[in-house]
Parts: structure tokens; sequence; C-alpha cells
């Protein structure tokens, strides 16, 4: 154990806790004294085990090379190296003079003295040239200045330089390889961490080993000459797309206002009410960016990103770029191709038609392919994770400034969390408590906010440096449409859908059953005449609807054939029970309007079914059935009962098999007739599959 602690250059007492605490292998043995520990050498550092080795005739010593550096004169040096040198000597020279002024104690000082000013640019040129020293690092400069009698070039750094500049450090081909195997690994690990991997290793070959400088200063230069294979090895391949491979740069004059949109998704960073639960959660916000002129068209918040969120997306952004062009609310204008995500529900059979299929396949019947007759030539999805074909990635960056304004904001990211969500923080979670920041808006109130804060980026200006030249992107958008008009004039009818068209092919659908009071959807009721007379609680319906008009919803049958438009019945979660004492105008009227509601139709199907019960009566519908026409099967059969049950009753009244009650013959014969009755009606009703 002391033998360690020489080795190792520690104390008796620390090698002891060591043992104790399991540091290294050892071995509990009889030696002098008493019990000791046997330490294993394996367990010991490199460097210790190495002086074992050296002392015990295991390893030859190395050769200690002489404290004097071997000077060559400035004629073999390169350029940097002989600069190096010569401001090397000039800032040896500056120091020698400072500490010359010093008085006896005050040396240390007089250091330090110099070295702050060196730092603050008293000398800005070797400032520059050398960067900041400290006077130790001088002082070794002195020294090796007065082993190699005050030679200004032995102070020339030891490494090479190439012709092209770069350094040649002294890494055989061995080392580097070692150094490349461990660093060009995707943990991305330290170099630090590498010196002592590639130092082990080189120990167990028997081999020189390496400093960390040495190999600091190669990875540098392999790092400045292959920096594409390190990002890629290291990184993986979206960090190599992102810093390292070209990117193709977009002619936006080439296009016009609508003729690309981008659209993507994006997780809103902050709570939203669920429409069916109630509960607070982070919802999904669908947006569509006109390419020309950076404006957000349309958007629509979901609880995931689906189908009829991307859907009722792009049917808003067309609208309203409609709207914008002709100045008809009812009109919709129709994009030629669609930059999109290349998430599952942007390229499911809604769209595409085929499910499953990639964009060079795509076929069918879906939405694509119904709006081509209005101009849509085609779609082009995005490669995974390669955000620079999206223009829409650059603008949810700015979206970020929006969702910090939130009150019960969630942060973009872990790092980026607010302080009351974190650990520990009870003094924030306290202040959030009292000031109710978790308190989370519904979906209406979500869009109404988004709607403020939208307008208002869209009339922001931009930098001068972006795409659309200091524009807002409404102003972009105003000057690309004075274009559309003049060089498409003719083209513009092709490409405008009106608002019915666009209603059953885009607005999000849901089925739901029939009931008395029509259809009810996210808690509220819709009624509408049409829907009075089919079935209750049989079949279910096509629903389609939209939260900008929450008031209605279109009914569908399942085949996609039209109902009606529902309109919202009993709204605000009922009537008032005392609207007439107790509510307000507006209680009574909606109590009255409900009311001439059921009152009319109670009218409407009662005049209807009068109709018809005066209709049967004068058909008919309540005499006798006439016995010429009953079938002659049926009449045989009539017969013969009552044949048969005049015998039984004459048996019964000679016998007594009655069982103590005797029926008597015109009894027995109005029971058959009874029966023969029921099976013609069960032959004149057509229903013998139901007997």
């Amino acid at each position: 154990m002391k033998e360690a602690g020489n080795l190792i250059g520690i104390t008796d007492r620390a090698i002891k806790k060591n043992c104790k605490g399991k540091k290294y292998v050892t071995q509990f043995v009889q030696g002098n004294g008493g019990m000791q520990y046997r330490i294993a050498l394996s367990s010991l550092p490199i460097d210790a085990q190495m002086r074992w080795r050296k002392e015990h005739g295991f390893m030859p010593e190395k050769v200690e090379e002489s404290k004097a550096k071997t000077c060559k004169p400035f004629d073999e040096m390169s350029e940097q190296q002989r600069q190096k040198a010569l401001d090397r000597y000039d800032l040896v020279t500056a120091y020698q003079k400072a500490i010359a002024k010093a008085q006896h104690g005050k040396i240390l000082d007089a250091k330090e003295s110099f070295i702050a000013r060196y730092a603050a640019g008293e000398w800005p040129v070797l400032l520059e040239r050398l960067g900041v020293t400290t006077w130790k690092t001088i002082d070794l400069w002195i020294k090796t200045l007065r082993a190699n009698k005050g030679q200004p070039s032995c102070l020339a750094p030891n490494y090479r330089y190439t012709r092209e500049g770069s350094a040649v450090v002294g890494i055989s081909m061995e080392q580097g390889e070692l150094i490349l195997a461990y660093y060009l690994h995707g943990n991305q690990p330290k170099i630090s961490e590498v010196v002592r991997k590639v130092n082990r290793k080189l120990y167990e070959r028997g081999a020189e080993q390496v400093t960390e400088r040495r190999v600091r200063r190669f990875l540098k230069e392999y790092n400045i000459n292959n920096e594409s294979q390190v990002v890629m090895a290291r990184e993986g391949e979206k960090a190599y797309n992102d810093k390292c491979a070209p990117f193709i740069k977009r002619n936006n004059d080439r296009i016009l206002p609508g003729d690309v949109m981008v659209s993507d998704g994006h997780k809103i960073a902050f709570q939203i009410q669920h429409p069916v639960s109630g509960k607070p959660m982070r919802m999904m916000l669908i947006s569509h960016q006109d390419q020309y002129s950076r404006a957000i068209l349309g958007w629509e918040i979901m609880p995931s990103e689906n189908t009829a969120a991307i859907a009722s997306s792009l049917r808003r952004s067309m609208l309203w770029l409609g709207n914008i062009l002709t100045g008809d609310d009812a009109m919709a204008f129709v994009p030629r191709v669609m930059n999109i995500d290349n998430g599952k529900a942007f390229k499911s059979r809604y769209f595409t038609g085929l499910k499953g299929l990639t964009m060079e396949a795509v076929g069918g019947f879906g939405l694509y392919d119904q709006l081509k007759p209005f101009g849509f030539k085609g779609i082009n999805y995005s490669k995974p994770y390669n955000g620079q074909e999206k223009t829409i990635e650059r603008f949810w960056g700015n979206f970020a400034e929006m969702e910090r304004s939130m009150p019960n904001y969630t942060g973009t990211s872990i790092a980026m969390k607010p302080a009351h969500l974190r650990r520990g923080e009870y003094m924030h979670r306290e202040i959030a408590s009292k000031l109710q920041l978790n308190t989370a808006p519904t979906i209406a109130e979500a869009h109404y906010l988004i709607a403020l804060w939208m307008h208002e980026n869209n009339l922001r200006p931009t930098s001068k440096t972006s795409k659309i030249g200091g524009l807002s992107p409404y102003e972009a958008l105003e000057e690309g449409l004075v274009l559309l008009r003049e060089r498409e004039k003719e083209l513009l009818a092709e490409r405008l859908i009106s608002r019915d068209e666009l209603t059953f092919l885009m607005m999000p659908q849901i089925t739901r059953t029939l009931k008395r009071n029509g259809i009810t959807l996210f808690g509220r009721q819709y009624f509408s005449p049409e829907l009075h007379d089919l079935a209750k609680g049989q079949r279910e319906l096509t629903v389609r609807y939209d939260f900008d008009r929450i008031d209605g919803v279109a009914v569908y049958h399942p085949n996609g054939e039209f109902i009606c438009f529902a309109q919202e019945y009993c709204p605000n979660g009922g009537i008032h029970p005392a609207a007439k004492f107790l509510g307000t105008p507006e209680d009574v009227a909606e109590y009255h309007k409900a009311a001439n509601i059921k009152n009319s139709l109670h009218r409407a199907t009662r005049r209807s079914a009068k109709t018809g019960l005066l209709n049967a009566a004068e058909q008919g519908f309540n005499q006798l059935v006439q016995v010429e026409v009953m079938p002659d099967v049926v009449r045989q059969q009539v017969k013969a009962a009552e044949e048969q049950a005049q015998k039984e009753a004459e048996r019964a009244l000679m016998t007594g098999t009655d069982g103590g009650y005797r029926l008597t013959a015109k009894e027995e014969q109005e029971r058959a007739v009874a029966d023969c009755k029921r099976e013609l009606e069960y032959y004149s009703s057509g229903d013998e599959d139901d007997y």
C-alpha cells in the first residue's frame, strides 16, 4: 500500500481511504504487523503503472530530451513561424523592461500589471497576433532564450506549416487512425475523452502516446479540411443538410399570388380547452401561406393534425383569397400548386384518393383530383426533416411571440419553459395560481386571439433583406394581385369556385345519430324541419361543420345526398325556464322561436295525418273483408275446419271429454271460424315471412 502511494504521489492515509472506498482492486492478506491491503497494479492510473514498470525493468526508459531547443535559422522557417517568433521576442522585450522598473518585493505586482495592460490593448498588434497570454508563459519564453543564448528563432512554434498555411502536427498514421475512429462517432465524445481512449489503446500496443494539445491541433485541422464528413458522422444527416449541403435558391418573381400555397402544422405552445371533455391541452394549428407574399391566408385549430383540420384550413385560405381578388365572399380561388408537409394526415385518402401511395403514384378521386378542373396542377411533398423547402417554417418563429403573450404559455421547448412550470419554483407557482395563469381559452376564443395577431403580423414590415424587400405581407400581396389581374385576366375565371361547391368537398365531417331535437354536436343541438319526418335513433347522418359558422351545420345522407342546413336549436344551453317573468327580451324571443317551430311541425303533422285517415276511409279501409276475395285453398280449409269442429263438439257432448266444461256445437264452430279468419288475414297481408 505504501508503494502504491509513492507511485501515485499521495499519502498513506489517502491510499488507505481509497482502498476502503473500493477505488482500487484490493486483496486483504497477512503481512508484517498484521493484515494489509494488496493492490492490483491494473487498477492504478496509467501513469503509475508505467512508472512501476520502468522501475522494475518491464519497460525501457525514454530518453529525456534536452531542455535546450534546437533552433533552426530563420531561412529554414516558414513565414508564419518567423512572424510568430519575432512577435514573441518583442513581447518578451517589453515585459523585461516593465519588470526592470519594479522595486524589490513588487515584481509580482509588476508582472500582473503588465499582463493587464497587454490585455487592455496597449500593444494592439501583438495582442491581435499572439492573443491573450500569462506572465508565466512569458517567463518560460525568457528561460528558452537564455538556454539558447538569446536567439529569437528559438521562440518559433514547434509544429511546422505547409505552403498553404495549415499546421502539420506530429501525429503518426496509427495515432491518427485511432483518433478519428473514436472522434467520428454519433455520440459526439469530447476531445478529452478521445485522448484518454487513444492513449489507453496505444499503451496496450506499446506505442508512443499523444498529448491532448497535439490531438486538439490535429482535429482542428481535420475539421477545417473535412467539415462535411465530421458533421455527417457526429451530428447526422439533418445537421449536414442544415450546415454543409448547398441550398437551392428560389426566385419568387416567377410566380404570382395564389400560384403556390405552403401548408404545415404546428403544436401550439399554450393550452386550449378540448371541445368535448373541456380539459386543457396543447392543440395543433394548421396554416396555409402564400409563398409569393408570405401572407397567412387561413388556419384551423384541432386537437390533432388530422384530415379535417387540413381541409378546413385550405378551404378558408381559398375563400379569403377569392374574397380579396373578386370582392365576393361567396367565391374561392384555387391554387395551382401545393407545397405541403410530409405528415401522414397530408397523404390521407381524403386528399390523394389512394391510401398509402407516395406523391409519384397519387391517383384516384381525392380532393386534389376534384380541384384539377379549376386549375389545380399538383402537389409537392417536402422531404422529411428538411425545413428549407417550406417557407412557412420561418413564420413559426414569429408565431412564438403570440404564444409567449398568452397567460398559460407552456414554452416552445424544455429550455423555454416558463418559471411557474419548473420544479421547485414555489413562488412563481403561487403567483401563477393567484393570477389564474393556467386558465385555458376555448377554441373559439383562441381563433379570435390568433386572428388579431395574424392581422397584425401581416401588416408588419419585413427586413429589407427578406424575399419581399421590406414590404409587409399584405403590401406584397396587393402588388402581386395587380400583376395577377394584368397577366392572367382571361384565366382567372377558370380558377374560381363557389362557396357551395367547396362545402361538401372540404368541410370537416362527422357522423351523428338523428334524435328528436335533431343533431347534437359539441354540446349544441341543430334542427331543421326536413329532419322531423326521418326515423329517430335508427340511422346515422353525415354532418359537415365550420367553426366560423357554428350557428349551423350541413346535413347529408350517408350516400352524400344533401338533406338540409340545420340551424342551432335552443341555443346557450337551452331556453330560460321562466323567460316570460325572469328572462330578458332575448330569452323571450328564443322561447317564442322554439315554440313556433314545435307548433308549426305539430300542425303540419296533424294536417298530414288527418288527410291520410280521410283517404283511407274513402277507400273503405275499415270494411269487413269480403268472402269473394277468399282464396279457394283457404275456403276449403275453412269448410274442413267447420266440419271438424262440428264433429268434435258432438263427440264432446256424447263422451264428456272436455275436462268438466262442455262446449256447445255453436261455440266450437265460432272458435274454428275465428281461427280461419286469422289465417285469412295472414294470407291477405302478404307477410308470410313474418308469420
